[in-house]
């Protein structure tokens, strides 16, 4: 008699659905913890990355008008200054085909190595971003 009324009870409390939402929502927590750092994480790291193209850009612009060359001009310096959010390790600039006036320049700029960490997903990395702009020599 006893052990029907204590299946019966079993057989009822597993029937029974409270709990399963915390149950759920204990699942989906840290999925969506990693989702949010990650989306984070990514929108950090284009934003460096934007900010490196946009210093390209402008040193590509500086060095079509023959500011790279110019000694009393600190065009690392100004490169630099173009993206202040991102710490930036090299900066060349190029001249493939010479220094005539309509000859491309090359800028190229390498930022500092950074980690894309998540949690609970680990360390991702190491990224490095690099970009390049290329203008006509203006003078």
């Amino acid at each position: 008699m006893k052990e029907m009324k204590l299946s019966k009870k079993l057989v009822k409390l597993m029937k029974s659905e409270k709990g399963s939402a915390i149950v759920e929502f204990a699942v989906i927590v840290p999925i969506v913890v990693m989702l949010v750092f990650g989306i984070f994480e990514i929108g950090v790291a284009y934003s460096k990355y934007i900010a490196l193209t946009h210093a390209a850009r402008e040193g590509a612009r500086l060095a079509a008008v023959g500011l790279a060359e110019d000694p009393d001009f600190d065009f690392e310096q100004a490169v630099r200054e173009r993206a202040p959010s991102v710490e930036i390790e090299t900066i060349t600039v190029e001249n493939p085909e010479g220094t005539d006036i309509g000859d491309p320049v090359v800028v190229t700029v390498t930022g500092k190595i950074f980690f894309i960490e998540i949690p609970m997903a680990g360390r991702w990395g190491p990224v490095q971003l690099k970009s390049q702009a290329i203008m006509r020599r203006e003078q």
